[in-house]
């Protein structure tokens, strides 16, 4: 996704399109592979697999871990030496989010009219949207939680970013340990171990505070980012995870290392997206350019795709591939997938796309600012002290160099005339 804060990276688009797409992929093909082997995967016939890749598609909740290393990762790069303005940051977020959210959070509204509440409205509208007030509007709200978790991080990012550059990583270490004992004390005290660390911040923390540390790992470690072999190891740790997880009783267990798998998951999703980020660097251009379309359309992907397939399946809009045709049910499951599924799903999201999401976020400004020591110092090596007024020329206002964005104490001549000059002085700078 491109930004006016940092500049654009196509690995992490790729990886948000291998991500929805996987998810995709998993509800439907399960769903569609439950008509001809029921009852399918559930919490009580959880599949046990021997094979490491196939345990990939049973787990795929993982890569839900993913996104969410991804938000700490990005922000990350885009603090790291600058404070962030909050106000501006929550303003860029909520343009992100909310417009395409909010639309389909009112088109479930107008479906199931009789499960509406005020109080569900307003919890599934704001940061609550994970907890047992918001509206249940399946299956059209199934991934609603994700928006919540994402949203409570939000509001304490900027502190984090201001903590990981006036101190280093100590503070975000301290409260990754106390996320771990908090969880084992939820495990002590509460109902479901497994509910706790999926569904809500405190197991989700772990994935944003190590994405977070990724980015300055990978902004000092250049070398590394040009090593495509490092996806090697990146796959490992992906499958790897899922398939240890899948032999310990997968998702539904409820045992005490549940409370320390977040940590697990987050490092295995770190370690791959870093392996990826350097390999997608030699991926030829049209791949990558399909990618990237893909991963642009992935939020709205994966806000739609239930509420599709599961239209789909219910109206017996689907092919025959089993009886019709001999195909297996795992068979028949992809087949539908990606004949169906996947073609439906990203026309839905292509236009929500591009009806929703893009021009509204075309409307985001800058919210970061350097440090103005670090600011104060670059400025004194970039001019030499023996520079004539001569010599330079003044611009006129709002012409030649760099543009002007934030708020700056530097005097520019004939501001106060100027409407160019006068807008770049606003906290949210105008695009010129």
């Amino acid at each position: 996704m491109r930004s006016k804060n940092i500049e654009y990276i196509a690995g992490v688009d790729h990886i948000r399109a291998f991500a929805s797409l996987l998810v995709v992929f998993h509800h439907s093909f399960w769903q569609f592979h439950r008509r001809w082997e029921p009852p399918g995967l559930t919490n009580e016939t959880w599949i046990t697999t021997s094979n490491p890749l196939w345990s990939l598609i049973i787990e795929t909740h993982i890569v839900v871990t993913m996104f969410f290393v991804l938000s700490g990762f990005m922000f990350s790069l885009v603090g790291a030496g600058r404070e962030i303005r909050y106000l501006p940051f929550m303003r860029n977020r909520a343009l992100r989010v909310f417009p395409v959210y909010l639309a389909i959070l009112f088109f479930g509204m107008a479906v199931f009219p009789e499960r509406v509440s005020w109080v569900g409205f307003v919890a599934s509208a704001t940061i609550l949207g994970n907890s047992l007030t918001s509206l249940n509007l399946w299956p059209v709200s199934t991934t609603f939680w994700t928006v919540a978790v994402e949203l409570q991080f939000y509001l304490i990012f900027p502190f984090l970013n201001t903590f990981l550059n006036r101190e280093g990583a100590k503070p975000l270490l301290y409260l990754l340990a106390f996320a771990i004992g908090l969880r084992l004390c939820g495990f002590l005290i509460g109902t479901s171990v497994r509910d706790m660390t999926y569904w809500h911040l405190p197991g989700r923390i772990d994935a944003f505070l190590l994405g977070m540390l990724l980015a300055r790992v990978h902004l000092r470690r250049e070398i590394l980012r040009r090593s495509p072999w490092l996806l090697v190891p990146g796959l490992l740790a992906l499958f790897g995870c899922t398939f240890a997880l899948n032999q310990l009783g997968g998702w539904p267990a409820q045992t005490w290392w549940k409370a320390l798998w977040p940590t697990v998951e987050a490092i295995a999703c770190v370690t791959f997206v870093y392996g990826y980020l350097a390999f997608a660097q030699v991926l030829p251009a049209k791949v990558s350019r399909v990618l990237a379309f893909l991963g642009e359309l992935s939020f709205s992907t994966y806000l739609v795709h239930f509420m599709v397939m599961q239209g789909l399946y219910d109206r017996g809009l689907v092919l025959d591939l089993h009886g019709g045709l001999g195909w297996s049910a795992s068979a028949d499951a992809a087949g539908n997938t990606l004949l169906l599924v996947f073609p439906a799903t990203l026309l839905l999201s292509f236009l929500a796309y591009n009806g929703i999401e893009a021009p509204f976020m075309r409307l985001r400004g800058v919210y970061v600012q350097r440090d103005r020591s670090t600011a104060r110092a670059d400025a004194s090596d970039a001019k030499p002290a023996a520079t004539s007024p001569a010599d330079e020329p003044i611009p006129p206002p709002g012409a030649g160099g760099p543009p002007v964005t934030g708020r700056s104490d530097v005097e520019v001549p004939g501001a106060a005339d100027d409407p160019l000059a006068r807008a770049a002085r606003k906290d949210e700078p105008s695009e010129w």
